[in-house]
């Protein structure tokens, strides 16, 4: 069962092979809770900025895309949720997967603009050159920061990625599609790792009930979910996780 481990932002983004210097946190994180953090910490951190979107158009492909939009939806800050969406339109300008665009479209920009740095702030002249040097993204998104410059030599190549994190090749193989996000709510999201039904698993999961029962049929022929069948009940069924890790 995959692991988070947050008290430490930067250890969680090395185990995942970006290079702040420091130790791995030796948990894989659970990838959508760490975009949602990541988020959160960019204001104070200013590397986190060019160094998600540098991994992103790497490995874009890994995020459970759904799964992420649903989580934004429900629990990420105005703020957050702002500074999310220019991380990810960031990365496809540079490359990333425009799959990742289904998380900027629930994204709500700022309507009053700030400076992306919490030490911009505070002062009215670190304002203006925050707001002079913005790029035309981070004005549309009301968080003003300089265009991003790609780090590319500090992310690890996917050998060494998976090597340390070998719960991530499911998400690779089936390139973070809905199948992903299913099997990342039932592992994460859900008490014994069982939705109660396929209308509650297409509440959690961020996409339609027809795409759900779809990507369920291919999960069930890849023996990675059971979903049960009852005589009393023939449209909606629990779905059960099995063994994928």
């Amino acid at each position: 069962m995959t692991n988070i481990h947050t008290n430490n932002l930067e250890r969680d983004w090395v185990q995942l092979g970006v290079l702040f210097g420091c130790e791995p946190s030796g948990l894989t994180p659970d990838l959508e809770l760490l975009l949602l953090d990541t988020a959160r910490k960019c204001p104070t951190n200013a590397r986190l900025l060019p160094l998600t979107v540098t991994w992103l158009v790497a490995y874009g492909q890994f995020v459970a895309r759904h799964r992420l939009k649903r989580l934004v939806q429900d629990s990420l800050e105005p703020e957050a949720q702002a500074v999310l969406g220019l991380v990810i339109e960031e990365a496809v300008k540079h490359g990333a997967t425009r799959d990742l665009l289904i998380v900027s479209e629930v994204c709500q920009p700022r309507k009053c603009p700030i400076p992306l740095s919490n030490v911009q702030r505070h002062k009215r002249a670190l304002e203006r050159i925050a707001e002079q040097r913005a790029s035309a993204l981070s004005q549309r998104w009301g968080v003003w920061a300089s265009a991003v410059i790609l780090k590319k030599d500090a992310v690890r190549p996917v050998r060494w990625l998976l090597s340390r994190n070998p719960e991530y090749i499911e998400r690779i193989i089936r390139k973070g599609d809905l199948r992903v996000s299913i099997i990342e709510t039932l592992r994460s999201d859900i008490a014994n790792q069982i939705a109660s039904s396929e209308s509650a698993l297409t509440r959690l999961s961020g996409a339609t009930r027809t795409a759900v029962r779809k990507a369920l049929a291919a999960l069930e022929l890849e023996g990675a979910v059971t979903v049960g069948h009852e005589p009393s009940n023939e449209r909606d069924h629990p779905v059960r996780l099995l063994n994928t890790a």
